[in-house]
């Protein structure tokens, strides 16, 4: 008896087992592997909506930025407002006497001051004696002015009588005709001694004093041409003095008008006029504005700065300005002109020069939206800037912290770069 064969499925005449067993298991790896990326995705989904508002801030697309709901406090969102801005220029300078209104007094007579009457800082009226000098011409021209007063007196009197006798004859027509010429040369005489005086700068009522109390010693003295006050003094007792030899004795000045002297780009030449109002500030006085008015325009630029000197006469009254002093002052170039403005820090100024600010668009889901949008911006005053063009009246803005936005909307644009 035959032994019996060992069972093989791969024996002739047998059909193969399909292999369903292997594709199921396929299938189920790909299912495991399906339902983890789901929960992947689900759990990364629930994330990203379990994020709070603030990450939702950035840049949504060119131009518009998004911010938390809870930022918009900070930005001050509001509609532009009408300001007045005046078209003025800005210079810096200082205060000087206004040479105008001042006088360097010297002696018109070579001498040795007698006496100083006056000390810096004195107020002076005018034709009030500051210094006497004693003038040694004086002793002789008052010596000729007494002699020529005697022989007037004299001529004057034999002059009568002759007249009175050649009436009556008893003269000869020879001693009456001596007697007129000789009163008319003593009178020649006196005439020219009372001029020499006032050569001397005496007044008509210091040679009548000289004349009738007979005073030969008498000094000289110098009177104040002005009213103002004394800003310098070098002249001393004994110190001799020459006509317009420096330094003068005294100085008078007019402190109730000075100057204040800029120097100006000559780019700006064309803005200022003679006669425009002038406001000046000094850092001594900062709540206090001087007025005055432009009085001189300089001749010449200077070749090395390109600046010519604009000077402005500016009113001091209370004397609380001091030459020397550094000075800013604001001059009016046009009519003052009315127009949208916004806070200084509504505008911010980008790299490649551009004025924008950031106008209130709309809200999302995600927050508050603005639009970047670029202006033009013209005058400042008071915090203001004027805007000329790109912005309208009705329209709300970011009015302040607009460099926020920016930042915000350039770091985000960034970010975007560097993950792609």
């Amino acid at each position: 008896m035959a032994a019996p064969r060992p069972h093989n499925d791969t024996a002739a005449g047998t059909p193969p087992r399909p292999r369903t067993t292997a594709w199921l298991a396929v299938a189920a790896v790909l299912a495991l592997a399906g339902a983890g990326l789901w929960a992947t995705g689900t759990h990364n989904a629930r994330a990203q909506e379990d994020k709070p508002a603030a990450a939702s801030a950035g840049k949504v697309r060119t131009d518009l930025v998004r911010i938390a709901s809870n930022q918009a406090q900070a930005l001050d969102v509001g509609l532009p407002q009408a300001h007045e801005f005046a078209h003025q220029r800005r210079a810096i300078g200082i205060i000087d006497f206004n040479q105008d209104r001042t006088v360097r007094v010297y002696s018109a007579n070579q001498g040795r001051i007698a006496q100083m009457l006056v000390k810096a800082g004195d107020e002076v009226r005018a034709g009030q004696p500051l210094f006497t000098v004693a003038v040694p011409d004086m002793a002789q021209a008052a010596s000729a002015l007494l002699a020529s007063a005697a022989t007037l007196r004299t001529a004057n009197a034999t002059l009568q009588r002759a007249n009175a006798l050649v009436q009556e004859h008893s003269i000869a027509q020879k001693e009456w005709q001596q007697a007129q010429s000789d009163q008319q040369t003593a009178q020649a005489a006196y005439d020219g001694a009372r001029q020499s005086l006032r050569l001397l700068q005496l007044s008509e009522a210091e040679i009548q004093r000289i004349e009738q109390e007979r005073l030969v010693g008498k000094d000289i003295a110098v009177k104040s041409p002005i009213a103002g006050r004394v800003t310098a003094r070098a002249g001393q007792n004994g110190l001799l003095v020459q006509p317009g030899a420096d330094p003068a004795p005294v100085v008078i000045s007019d402190m109730r008008s000075l100057w204040m002297v800029a120097s100006v780009p000559e780019s700006e030449m064309g803005d200022y006029r003679l006669g425009q109002s002038v406001q000046v500030r000094v850092p001594a006085w900062p709540d206090k504005v001087f007025s005055g008015k432009v009085s001189y325009i300089g001749d010449t630029v200077d070749a090395d700065t390109r600046r010519l000197a604009v000077r402005a006469e500016v009113a001091d009254p209370g004397h609380l300005l001091r030459p020397q002093m550094t000075a800013e002052f604001d001059i009016r170039t046009a009519p003052a002109q009315t127009s949208i403005a916004v806070p200084a820090q509504a505008v911010v100024r980008e790299g490649n020069g551009n004025d924008v600010v950031w106008v209130a668009q709309d809200s999302d889901a995600g927050g508050p939206r603005f639009v970047r949008r670029t202006v033009v911006r013209g005058l400042s005053d008071a915090g203001l800037v004027q805007i000329t063009q790109g912005l309208a009246a009705n329209e709300p803005l970011a009015r302040r912290n607009a460099l926020f936005l920016s930042s915000l909307y350039e770091s985000t644009a960034a970010a975007d770069a560097g993950e792609r």
